[in-house]
């Protein structure tokens, strides 16, 4: 099977998400492609693979050109399709985050259902979503194929001590965790507010990660106020690096506001962190999979309650040395999703 994919490897450096997939389908024996307007004009696939696409079209902050780019993606889908490659969109969202020009965002988004052959969701909820927001006027096949682990591909050998040590925990002192790309509707200004409210004892919270925008950064540094118990580093993770912020976590906590899939979840669970994260999206399926010393769920908005509980449930709980991911592993969702692909290249 000839694969061509929007992105495929190239977007490894900030998310291996699409690489780890595509490395183990071509171990199962397809070919896998990066994507490029020239590649899927020129030569016949039987398979283009997007994701983020809304997202990734509408992302140029000129609308000039991100109408062109528009435009022209939908006239070569329609063209690998004359051709007899078959579409399929894997739906990672329920709307895309940021849009630029979000009347432009919707224009394409409805004109590339109408040409989608098949679309993959991460979970129940998110396929069940997807068809009633996206999918309700065609009938296509539609199925569900989880979110891979991380495990195995960031580096994690620092021990716990060692970590805390780099990252100055004094001992004793417990560590709340955010880390990740830090945008508005992830909701940490709340967090830091509900944090200081609560002021547990023996706790810091750590907030890590590139900011949005500069006027994000100012307002969480303003509510932190140089308080001793929040540390703030408002700046890339690398890679390597990682592990020494999960290690010395004990407990990881993804306030959003509205969320679907998470890899920031998994991400801390392929650190073997416990998680604190919101009962929306495909949360509940990630509990029942992973299992509820891992994943703690809250309804509603973040609270005091529900951080004090957190907090004590990440301390008292007992739990495994590792998460069970084993729903996870990467070449049973490339089999899958190679499965996935050959019932689309057989349907007429």
């Amino acid at each position: 099977m000839k694969i061509i994919a929007w992105p495929a490897f190239k977007t490894k450096y900030k998310n291996p998400y699409n690489w780890l997939l595509y490395s183990h389908i071509c171990e199962q024996g397809a070919t896998v492609e990066e994507f490029t307007l020239g590649k899927l004009l020129r030569h016949k696939y039987d398979i283009f693979h997007l994701h983020w696409p809304t997202e990734t079209i509408s992302r140029h902050p000129n609308l000039i050109v991100a109408l062109f780019r528009a435009f022209t993606m939908l006239l070569a889908i329609n063209w690998a399709k004359v051709k007899g490659t078959k579409v399929i969109w894997t739906i990672h969202d329920s709307y895309p985050h940021s849009l630029l020009h979000p009347r432009l965002a919707n224009w394409f988004q409805d004109k590339f259902i109408r040409l989608v052959d098949g679309c993959i969701s991460h979970s129940e909820i998110a396929k069940e979503l997807a068809d009633k927001k996206f999918l309700y006027s065609r009938k296509i096949p539609h199925t569900v194929i989880n979110h891979g682990h991380y495990r195995q591909f960031y580096p994690n050998q620092i021990s716990q001590d060692a970590a805390r040590l780099n990252l100055n925990i004094p001992d004793g002192c417990n560590l709340l965790l955010f880390l990740g790309y830090i945008d508005y509707y992830k909701n940490i200004p709340h967090l830091v507010r509900v944090f200081l409210d609560l002021a547990p004892n023996d706790w810091l919270l750590l907030i890590a990660g590139k900011v949005e925008s500069p006027e994000l950064g100012d307002e969480i540094s303003t509510l932190a106020a140089n308080d001793s118990r929040i540390k703030l580093n408002f700046s890339f993770v690398p890679d390597e690096k990682l592990q020494i912020y999960f290690q010395a976590a004990n407990l990881v906590v993804l306030p959003f506001q509205e969320i679907l899939n998470s890899g920031s979840a998994i991400l801390a669970l392929s650190f073997d962190s416990p998680i604190l994260v919101p009962d929306k999206g495909s949360m509940k399926e990630l509990q029942t999979q992973v299992g509820v010393e891992w994943v703690n769920l809250y309804s509603g908005d973040l609270t005091t309650e529900t951080l004090a509980a957190g907090l004590n449930w990440a301390i008292q709980e007992k739990r495994s040395l590792s998460a069970n991911l084993k729903e996870l592993e990467w070449s049973d969702l490339a089999q899958k999703t190679l499965k996935f692909f050959e019932k689309i290249c057989n349907q007429k």
